[in-house]
């Protein structure tokens, strides 16, 4: 055990030394000192040998930005099967051999072994080499609290140049079962069924619709989704007690033989191995399907070897196994909850061994002879044992995934009773048989009876995420919350004076959650949120309201950072107009937020049964909406307002606020444009001291046609925000209108991301997410500001 921690934390070191160096330093050498006086001299170079393989392995982070946008020739393999993308087309992954630009044929070094994902309209096969042209996308990330970043690199398939024939590896073969599997079951089944039987089968999950993924998620039950320590037990279960029964069922004389060598425990467990192995492959070698394949494959050579062995061990040489293989799993988010669920499982269970009195147990297994039937007393023990995992497993992993996803799930306890037992013991093992005949056969044998139970899975999935409370959202934790966490369990299971640990552990949390929730709020915070080529914008305002201005061409940044501040709700939801790069994300929003309120100029024609049961407001100039410590000013635009080319619901009639701090002394403005051109700026300059701000939202992402030198003279602010995608084909923002804001410090979200501006006391404070992102550092004051930003939030 203690080779592998040595091991492990060595790699933690290395790679926690780009932002704490010397923090990191000091922990080495203390590491080293702890082991010197502790003459645990063999450890040692464990730690260094830990630390150095890090380093040889580490890649830093590319970001190709000589190649967006580009044609280019690729020589690789597809490695994975293809995935039906939103777009209507096929998008699949790409391992790079070899690239060059096609126009002048130079070696492109920098993606070569690299994966680039591929949008085609043909699904290719894995294992054969191929050779083709594709361009390159450009740079569309978004970086945004609440979002994963996506450094992926993505191109469209523009020819197939060549196909050049290859014998197919064993792992090409498990790839194209696993594509020909997945094509079966999503065209004969309904979509949700078709993409839960896939996921637990298969592990591709990219099948599956974000509303069903955020009920498994409200109940808890997101971890049946993710090939792990379930279905590889189930199925060892099946196999081991399959070969054992028919290996006892064989001709005495054979069976006498065999058993002068192997024992049928023996024999099962040595023919189930190379069944879980395929099985892995199937799953698409994902970390938690390794990691449990690694700990059933333990137990399995135990019995073969007549040697049981402990389950943290096994544990620390699964994660051990997987670093190996690549020392950046550890620090992704799926290796993370797989571990320390097993970890608080095996912890829990232990716990409750060292806690029964073994004279007790045996009065209480004779008192539960005498008063129940030993039926009865073995449900309530399976009840219990029950219990006790989902809260262990729930408890364990709570910490990050409120910080990664910000909800808690309250009806976990009751859903993993009664809805896993469904999953784990009758579709799980009717899925795989079936599975397994349909890849020797071409026949889905079980199909009807699959489908049936796949429904009423998936019935009583969405039926128990609407429950009311069934789970609770939780606004953004600071990093040290989960440390805190984390340090106080370990020092509850590793520290003989641990009782007060979890009382001080629990403490500290609830006093920051506490202080956050209730000292929320009293003043106007504006995130302008990254949404690439678009406008959206979420308002918090004084009285705890929030407002989303415009949503961007999906909805999903704005979603996201609404998770992100543990809302459920949307005071009021605001379109500017109806371009698709402001309200495109509309429905996203609505189907995933309850929103109270619509805001808009009259001038956008909803499909019908939209916007059934919201409040609509037709704004107007003139109109205020006022607030406790805020007003909103409309300024545009009016009913007598008509543009000279007649689209009276395009960019110059663009719903324009101003939204203004009614506290304090100095009262902050911030104006909110859409994306209103000369025209409408023409229009409402006359409006002078009404239209004066502190901060605008630079119209129309900054472009030529807003470029109105008057308008920004009368409007003379102090910050300037322009919402606008990495990289975008319309040259903007145009130095034209960079020119007139001359004076006002510019942010812009192509580089520097989400903006947020704060009012507080009168006076304007700006965060972007380049200050909020921990940075890579070798300076003393560079590794201040990330021990700082453990302990704020945006």
């Amino acid at each position: 055990m203690a080779f592998f921690i040595s091991f492990l934390a060595g790699v933690i070191l290395f790679y926690s030394f780009h932002y704490f160096p010397f923090t990191s330093s000091l922990i080495f050498f203390l590491f080293l000192a702890s082991l010197i006086f502790k003459k645990r001299y063999l450890l040692i170079p464990v730690l260094v040998f830990g630390v150095l393989y890090a380093f040889f392995r580490y890649a830093p982070e590319t970001d190709f930005p000589n190649i967006r946008g580009k044609e280019i020739i690729v020589s690789g393999v597809f490695g994975s099967d293809a995935v039906a993308a939103s777009t209507g087309k096929f998008i699949q992954e790409f391992h790079v051999n070899s690239a060059a630009d096609e126009e002048t044929g130079k070696v492109l070094k920098e993606i070569e072994e690299k994966d680039i994902f591929i949008f085609s309209d043909t699904e290719f096969e894995a294992g054969h080499i191929y050779e083709i042209a594709v361009k390159i996308g450009r740079d569309n990330r978004k970086f945004n609290p609440g979002m994963t970043e996506n450094n992926n690199l993505y191109a469209n398939l523009i020819e197939v140049k060549d196909l050049r024939g290859s014998k197919k590896s064993i792992w090409a073969v498990f790839e194209d079962a696993r594509a020909k599997l997945n094509r079966y079951v999503i065209e004969n089944f309904s979509a949700d069924s078709g993409a839960l039987v896939s996921a637990i089968t298969t592990g591709q999950r990219g099948n599956m619709s974000d509303g069903l993924k955020d009920a498994f998620n409200s109940t808890g039950l997101a971890h049946v989704l993710s090939i792990s320590g379930t279905h590889f037990g189930i199925f060892s279960v099946l196999l081991f007690g399959l070969f054992r029964f028919v290996i006892k069922f064989l001709p005495y004389s054979l069976l006498q033989r065999i058993t002068l060598y192997v024992t049928p425990s023996q024999g099962a467990a040595a023919l189930s191995l190379p069944f879980m192995l395929a099985y892995l492959a199937l799953s698409g070698w994902s970390i938690p399907a390794v990691r449990s394949f690694i700990m059933i494959s333990l137990f399995l050579i135990g019995l073969l070897i007549g040697r049981k062995r402990f389950w943290l061990n096994s544990l620390l040489f699964a994660a051990f196994v997987i670093v190996l293989w690549n020392p950046e799993s550890l620090f992704s988010l799926s290796f993370q909850l797989s571990f320390l669920a097993v970890l608080f499982i095996g912890f829990s269970i232990d716990y409750e061994k060292d806690k029964e009195n073994p004279e007790a147990q045996e009065n209480k297994g004779a008192d539960e002879q005498k008063i129940l039937s030993r039926f009865f007393a073995s449900s309530l023990r399976i009840l219990r044992a029950s219990v006790l995992l989902t809260l262990a497993a729930s408890l364990g992993t709570a910490p990050l995934v409120a910080y990664h996803f910000h909800y808690f799930s309250v009806i976990s306890p009751l859903s993993n009773l009664l809805i896993t037992p469904l999953i784990g013991f009758v579709l799980l093992p009717l899925s795989l048989i079936s599975s397994l005949i349909f890849l020797f056969t071409g026949h889905y044998m079980l199909g009807s009876l699959v489908k049936t139970v796949t429904d009423i899975t998936v019935y009583l999935v969405r039926f128990t995420a609407e429950f009311p409370f069934s789970d609770i959202k939780i606004p953004a934790l600071p990093l040290f919350v989960v440390i805190i966490f984390y340090a106080g369990f370990i020092f509850y299971f590793f520290v003989s004076k641990k009782k007060l640990v979890p009382a001080i552990t629990s403490l500290l949390i609830i006093v920051y959650l506490s202080a956050y929730i209730f000292l929320r709020g009293g003043e106007i915070g504006i995130t302008y949120l990254d949404v690439g080529q678009g406008d959206g914008a979420v308002v918090e305002l004084p009285d705890k309201k929030v407002v989303v201005v415009d949503t961007g061409k999906s909805g999903r940044e704005a979603a996201a950072f609404l998770k992100y501040l543990g809302m459920k709700s949307i005071d009021a939801l605001v379109l500017s107009h109806a371009d698709s790069d402001h309200a495109g994300g509309t429905d996203y929003l609505m189907a995933r937020f309850k929103v109270k309120e619509m805001w808009d100029s009259g001038r956008i024609i909803y499909p019908e049964g939209n916007s059934t049961g919201i409040v609509r407001r037709i704004l107007e100039r003139g109109d205020i909406v006022e607030g406790k410590g805020y007003k909103v000013y409309v300024l545009h635009p009016y009913k007598e307002f008509y543009t000279m080319n007649g689209d009276n619901g395009g960019n110059n009639s663009s719903l324009t606020l101003k939204i203004e701090s009614a506290s304090g002394g100095r009262k902050k403005t911030f104006l909110f444009t859409g994306d209103i051109e000369e025209e409408a700026e023409e229009d409402i300059i006359h409006l002078d001291k009404w239209l004066k701000s502190d901060v605008v939202k630079v119209p129309h992402h900054g472009g030529r046609t807003s470029a109105y030198k008057p308008f920004y003279d009368v409007v003379s602010p102090e910050i300037a925000v322009i919402s606008l995608g990495r990289d975008n084909s319309f040259g903007h923002p145009h130095q034209n209108t960079l020119d007139m804001l001359e004076g006002a410090k510019i942010y812009r979200t192509d580089m520097n991301g989400a903006v947020k501006i704060t009012e507080k006391d009168g006076m304007l404070e700006v965060k972007t997410h380049r200050d909020y992102r921990f940075s890579k550092t070798k300076s003393l004051a560079g590794e201040m500001k990330n021990i700082k930003r453990l302990f704020s939030v945006w």
